[in-house]
């Protein structure tokens, strides 16, 4: 291949490159920005279980009580 050939070649990836790191540099960014959002989210419904563990409990009852009803539904059309 000739030297000019593979100027040309070369020229639209060394270009691309920045753009391809910079986007898997914000990528990354945001990923670690969700992580840290989820562990602050469970971090506050730890709290909120420790201060009302009754009311907590209830809710997880009430949450099964309903996907259950919801799948009894779901299932029952079929």
């Amino acid at each position: 291949m000739s030297d000019s050939v593979e100027a040309g070649v070369q020229d639209p990836i060394a270009g691309a490159a920045p753009g391809g790191a910079g986007g898997v540099q914000q990528a990354a960014y945001q990923v670690e920005h969700a992580v840290h959002r989820a562990q602050s989210g469970v971090s506050e419904v730890r709290d909120v279980i420790r201060a009302q563990p009754i009311t907590a409990a209830l809710v997880v009852f009430a949450l099964g009580y309903f996907f259950g009803r919801l799948r009894t539904l779901i299932t029952s059309r079929h």
